[in-house]
C-alpha cells in the first residue's frame, strides 16, 4: 500500500469514527469522496476503487446487529443515565484500539458493549440485586477484546469489583491478565505488585482521572503464577469499594476458595443470618470459556461440583452481583438446572456460606453474529441457510490418512508407550504448507506479523515431546536444504505452490463473501526469493504443562509469547489440550489435527484454526481426518440451526428460558456437552412447529441404502390414488416433481420411523409419532424432487472446478413404481464438493432441498425467502415430506446400482400443538480419546 493511499486510509478512519451506527457501503463511499476532497498530496489521486475495499474489509461490511433475549424484569436504564458517566476509560480503550489497528470495528464494539453493560444492572442501585447472563460469539473471534470493553464501560458506569475467570489453564489465566493489563489497567501488574513500579503499557499512554488496582499479575515462575494470593493482597492493603480493583484468577479450588475466604474478611463484611455479605460493592463476574468447568456436572442440585459450588459461593458473597458467561458454544449452560435449595451451605476455610442458585442465564443471552471477515465454520465447510443463501466452503480441507502408522486413531493405555520414531508424509507435507505460506506472506508486507502451525495428535505429554522432537528435526532439515539451495527440496516446495496454492487461492477469491484486495497471486520465482528469510524465522515448541527438562527428549518448551517478537513470531506448536482450549496463536495458518472427542461444544472449542485471517485466509489449510471433518460438518449443521431458532425467537420477545427448552427439545441436537452436564429430568416434550427436519448426513452402507430405498417403495404403494406430474419445461421427459396430495400421514409416520439414518438424537424421539398427533394440520403432502438436468457435475475427489464440462456426466436416472404406475425419475447429485470418501454422504451446504422446492404443494407461489414460505405454510396449515433420489456416484466406495434416499420435512408453525413426550436416552456416537490431559499438577486442582 504507498503512502498516499495510507494517508487516505487514516484520514477515513477518522472521519468514520465520527459516524453513529452501522457502517454501510454507502457511507464509506460519502467518506472517499470527503477524503478525495481534502486533496491530500497536491496532484495526487488515490484510487478509490482500492481504497474502498481497504475500507469495506477494516470495517467488516455486514456485521449484522446483536440478537438478544431478555427475561420481562430486565429493563434499561443506560441511555438514561449516560449523561450522568464520564466513558473515560473507554475512550482511551477505544483510542488504544484503533491505534494498534486502524482496521478494528469499534463503533460495532462500542454497539454491542453498550447492549450488554445496559442488560446488566445499573451499579449506582441502591438495592441488592443477583443478575445472570451469558454472551454468545464464535471461536476465535474477538471474545477477550468483546469483554474488556465491557469491564471498562462497567467500571466507568460504577462497579467497583471486576473478577475475571479465565479458564482452567495457567497459560491462558497469564494471557487474559496481560489483556486486561493493556486494555485495562494501563500498567504491567507484574512490575507493579513486584517492585511497585508504575511501568505504563496500552491504555496507560493515555491519561485518566481513575485509578484502577489488579490483585493478580501476569508473573509467572515456578511456585507463584501471579494468580490470586492472601498474602500479595494483604501487602498491598488495597481497600475494596473506592478505587476500582480487577481481579483475573484461574478456575481451581484453592484460588476460588482464597479468593472467598479474603472477601469474607473486609470492613464492609456482615454477617446477617448466619452467611457472609459484602454489602454496597458492586461486583461483575465474567466467566470466559463459561461452558468449561462452571456447569455442575452432578444429577443432583444437592450434590454440586466443586468450580460450580465456589463461583455461585463468591457472587452469593455480594449483595449487588452481575454474573456473565462468555462462550461460543452454550450447549451446557442451556442444560443448567433453575432450581435450587436456598438453604444449601458450603463450608471455606472453616466459614459456613451460602451457595446460592446456579448459573443458568436466565436474565438475558446475547448471541454476537460474526463479521463478513470472520473465518468460522460455515465458510470452512459451507452452509446453505434457510433463505436459500448459499456459502461454498473454502477450498482450504486436506485430507489425511498415512497418520497411523507412525499414529494413532487414539493413544491409550494399550500404545501410550508406543511412541513415534518418523513423521506421517502428510505432517511433513503440512510443514511444507507452513513454509510457503511464510514466504507468501513476506511478499504481502507481512514480515513483522505472527506465523503459527499447530500439531496436535495426542494428549500426553510424552507424545507432545516426541512429536515436537520430530517436527523440529524436519523443519531443520528443511531450513539447511532450503539455505543451501538444494535442488529437491526447492523442487518438492515449487511442486507443492503450483498444484495447491495457486488453485486454492483461486478458489478463495472466487468464494470468499466479502473481498480481501491483499490476497493475490505470486509467481513461484518471487516465492523462491522469500523462502530463506522466512524458514530462518520458524521456531518449534513443545506446549504442555511440564516445566523441568529433566525427562525430554525436546527441550523448547518456553512460553509462547508474542509480546516478546516486535517483528514477529513464526512458531510451530505441537501441543494437545492446552492448545484446544488454551492460549490463541497469532497468525494461525496451518492445522495438523487428529484429536477426537465425543461432544460437539468440545469439538467446536478444538477450532483454532476459525477466527480472522487478513491478507492470508486462501494460504490456510487443515489437515485432519475425513471423520473429523464430517464431524465438524455436521457440528455446524447444528450450531448454525440453533442460531437460527435464536434468531426467529427474539423476533417474538421470548426469555432465556424458552431458548433453553428449545435447545432441549431440538432434533439431532441431544449429544452435545459432556453427558454428566445434561441435567435435566427423564422425561421431556418435544416440537417441530414450524421446522424442517432433513437428511444432512446420510449412511452409505449398503444395507441402510437398500433399507431406506425399499422404505421408498413403500411410501409409494398408494393404489389409485391420483398424483400430479409436474414438468420443468413442458419438453421434458422426465418431471421435475411428482406430488400427491392429502397424503396419508399414517404412512408418513411409518416411513420417517423407518428411515435408517445416523444423528445424533433422543433415542425413540420419533418424528413419525409428532407427525401423527398434529391434528392441526389440514393437510400432508409429499413431493418426489426428480433432476431434469441432461448432464450432472461428478468429481468425487474433489480435484476439478465446478463446471468444467470433462467432469459430466449423463444424469443417472431410476425407475419407481407409484401407485400402479412406472415412472422413470431423475437423480440429482448434492454431495459435500469437499468431501468424498468418509463414511457418510454429506449434504453439500447441509441443506439438501431449495427454496423452489418448499412451495410445491402451497397454493401460493414464486416466493422468493423462506420465512415468506413459512408464512404461508402457516397460513394453509399444511405439512410437507420432500423426497430426493441421489446419484451413489458422487461418492467413492458406493455401487449398488440403487440411488441414496434422503429427505426434506416441513412443518408449519401449529398454535396448538400437541408435543410428544419422550424417554431422554442418549446416543454416545463418538469415540473420545482416554487421554490424560497435558496440564500440570497445579492446573488440576479443579
Amino acid at each position: 500500500m504507498n503512502t498516499l493511499l495510507q494517508s487516505a486510509r487514516a484520514i477515513s478512519h477518522t472521519l468514520l469514527s465520527l459516524h453513529q451506527g452501522e457502517i454501510t457501503d454507502d457511507i464509506l463511499l460519502k467518506v472517499i469522496e470527503k477524503t478525495k476532497a481534502m486533496n491530500i498530496v497536491e496532484g495526487q489521486i488515490f484510487d478509490k476503487d482500492e481504497l474502498f475495499e481497504i475500507l469495506r474489509a477494516d470495517f467488516s461490511i455486514g456485521n449484522g446487529a446483536i440478537t438478544e433475549l431478555y427475561d420481562e424484569k430486565v429493563t434499561p436504564w443506560l441511555n438514561d443515565e449516560k449523561v450522568n458517566i464520564n466513558f473515560d476509560l473507554w475512550d482511551r480503550y477505544k483510542l488504544d484500539m484503533q491505534k494498534n489497528d486502524p482496521s478494528f470495528p469499534v463503533n460495532d464494539l462500542d454497539d454491542f458493549t453498550d447492549k450488554i453493560l445496559d442488560k446488566c444492572v445499573n451499579p449506582k442501585e441502591t438495592k441488592s440485586f443477583d443478575r445472570r447472563g451469558m454472551v454468545v460469539g464464535h471461536v476465535q473471534s474477538g471474545k477477550t477484546s468483546n469483554y474488556v470493553g465491557l469491564i471498562n464501560k462497567a467500571t466507568d458506569a460504577g462497579y467497583k469489583v471486576i473478577i475475571v475467570i479465565a479458564g482452567t489453564i495457567s497459560s491462558l489465566r497469564r494471557q487474559t491478565q496481560e489483556r486486561i493489563d493493556s486494555g485495562y489497567i494501563g500498567r504491567n501488574s507484574s512490575a507493579f505488585i513486584r517492585e511497585n513500579e508504575n511501568k505504563i503499557i496500552g491504555v496507560g499512554k493515555y491519561k485518566v482521572n481513575t485509578d484502577i488496582y489488579s490483585l493478580t499479575s501476569s508473573y509467572y515462575k515456578s511456585g507463584d503464577e501471579g494468580d490470586f494470593s492472601q498474602s500479595v493482597a494483604n501487602r498491598l492493603n488495597i481497600p475494596i469499594g473506592k478505587n476500582p480493583v480487577v481481579f483475573v484468577i484461574k478456575k481451581n479450588k484453592s484460588i476460588l476458595e482464597n479468593l472467598i475466604d479474603w472477601f469474607s474478611k473486609d470492613v464492609n463484611a456482615k454477617i446477617i443470618d448466619g452467611s457472609t455479605k459484602l454489602f454496597d460493592v458492586p461486583v461483575l463476574v465474567i466467566d470466559d470459556e463459561a461452558d468449561a468447568a462452571s456447569v455442575n456436572a452432578s444429577k443432583s442440585i444437592e450434590d454440586i461440583k466443586t468450580i460450580n459450588k465456589l463461583i455461585r459461593t463468591l457472587l452469593n458473597l455480594f449483595n449487588q452481583n452481575t454474573f456473565i458467561g462468555y462462550t461460543a458454544t452454550p450447549y451446557a449452560n442451556l442444560f443448567i438446572s433453575q432450581t435450587h435449595n436456598d438453604e444449601l451451605t458450603t463450608i471455606v476455610k472453616n466459614k459456613e456460606y451460602k451457595i446460592g442458585e446456579d448459573l443458568f442465564p436466565r436474565d438475558f443471552i446475547i448471541n454476537i453474529k460474526a463479521p463478513t471477515n470472520y473465518i468460522g465454520a460455515t465458510k470452512i465447510f459451507g452452509f446453505e441457510n434457510p433463505n436459500g443463501e448459499t456459502k461454498e466452503p473454502l477450498d482450504i480441507f486436506r485430507a489425511i490418512d498415512d497418520y497411523d502408522p507412525p499414529f494413532f486413531k487414539t493413544v491409550n493405555k494399550f500404545n501410550k508407550e508406543d511412541l513415534p520414531e518418523y513423521l506421517p508424509k502428510s505432517l511433513e507435507k503440512a510443514i511444507k504448507s507452513f513454509i510457503l505460506t511464510c514466504s507468501i506472506r513476506r511478499l504481502r508486507g507481512h514480515e513483522n506479523k505472527h506465523n503459527s502451525m499447530l500439531v496436535h495428535v495426542a494428549l500426553l505429554v510424552k507424545w507432545i515431546d516426541k512429536v515436537a522432537y520430530l517436527v523440529n528435526e524436519k523443519t531443520r532439515e528443511y531450513a539447511n536444504a532450503i539455505k543451501a539451495e538444494d535442488t529437491g527440496i526447492l523442487q518438492e516446495l515449487k511442486e507443492l505452490f503450483e498444484s495447491d496454492f495457486i488453485s486454492t487461492t483461486d478458489n478463495v477469491l472466487e468464494n470468499l463473501d466479502y473481498k480481501d484486495i491483499r490476497i493475490k497471486q505470486h509467481s513461484w520465482e518471487e516465492v523462491k526469493d522469500e523462502l530463506k528469510k522466512a524458514v530462518s524465522k520458524i521456531d518449534v515448541r513443545s506446549v504442555h504443562g511440564t516445566r523441568s527438562t529433566a525427562n525430554l527428549e525436546y527441550h523448547n518448551i518456553e512460553e509462547i509469547d508474542y509480546n516478546r517478537h516486535e517483528n514477529g513470531l513464526s512458531v510451530i506448536a505441537v501441543g494437545g489440550s492446552r492448545l484446544s482450549r488454551g492460549i490463541t496463536l497469532e497468525g494461525l495458518s496451518v492445522s495438523y489435527y487428529l484429536r477426537t472427542t465425543k461432544m460437539y461444544d468440545s469439538l467446536m472449542q478444538m477450532g483454532r484454526w476459525f477466527g480472522y485471517r487478513p491478507g492470508y485466509v486462501d494460504l490456510c489449510r487443515l489437515y485432519t481426518t475425513e471423520q473429523i471433518f464430517e464431524w465438524f460438518n455436521h457440528i455446524t449443521m447444528a450450531t448454525e440451526e440453533m442460531r437460527n431458532d435464536f434468531d426467529e425467537m427474539t423476533t417474538s420477545h421470548q426469555r432465556p428460558k424458552d431458548f433453553r427448552l428449545k435447545v432441549r427439545n431440538h432434533h439431532g441436537l441431544m449429544t452435545i456437552t459432556s453427558l454428566a452436564k445434561l441435567n435435566f429430568s427423564k422425561n421431556i416434550e418435544i416440537s417441530f412447529s414450524g421446522t424442517n427436519p432433513q437428511t444432512y448426513q446420510l449412511l452409505k452402507t449398503k444395507s441402510a441404502i437398500e433399507s431406506n430405498f425399499k422404505n421408498f417403495q413403500s411410501l409409494l404403494d398408494i393404489g389409485n390414488k391420483p398424483f400430479e406430474i409436474i414438468k420443468h419445461k413442458e419438453s421434458d421427459t422426465i418431471p421435475r416433481y411428482v406430488l400427491i396430495k392429502d397424503f396419508d400421514k399414517e404412512k408418513i409416520a411409518t416411513f420417517l420411523d423407518n428411515f435408517k439414518i445416523d444423528l445424533l438424537r433422543i433415542k425413540n424421539a420419533s418424528l413419525g409419532e409428532y407427525v401423527m398427533n398434529q391434528n392441526e394440520i389440514k393437510e400432508w403432502s409429499i413431493a418426489i424432487v426428480s433432476n431434469t438436468d441432461k448432464e450432472t457435475f461428478i468429481d468425487f475427489k474433489g480435484g476439478s472446478k465446478k463446471g468444467e464440462r470433462s467432469n459430466n456426466a449423463e444424469v443417472k436416472t431410476y425407475e419407481i413404481k407409484i401407485g400402479n404406475k412406472n415412472l422413470e425419475l431423475g437423480c440429482s447429485v448434492r454431495n459435500q464438493q469437499l468431501l468424498r470418501d468418509g463414511e457418510y454422504y454429506l449434504i453439500s451446504k447441509n441443506q439438501i432441498d431449495d427454496t423452489v422446492d418448499r412451495q410445491v404443494d402451497l397454493k401460493v407461489s414464486n416466493l422468493k425467502k423462506n420465512d415468506v414460505i413459512k408464512i404461508e405454510r402457516e397460513k394453509e396449515k399444511k405439512g410437507l415430506l420432500l423426497i430426493y433420489a441421489l446419484d451413489e456416484r458422487g461418492t467413492p466406495n458406493v455401487n449398488n446400482e440403487i440411488p441414496i434416499i434422503g429427505y426434506s420435512l416441513h412443518f408449519p408453525k401449529i398454535e396448538n400443538e400437541v408435543k410428544t413426550s419422550y424417554t431422554t436416552t442418549i446416543y454416545d456416537s463418538f469415540d473420545e480419546e482416554m487421554q490424560e490431559d497435558d496440564d500440570s499438577p497445579n492446573d488440576n486442582n479443579l
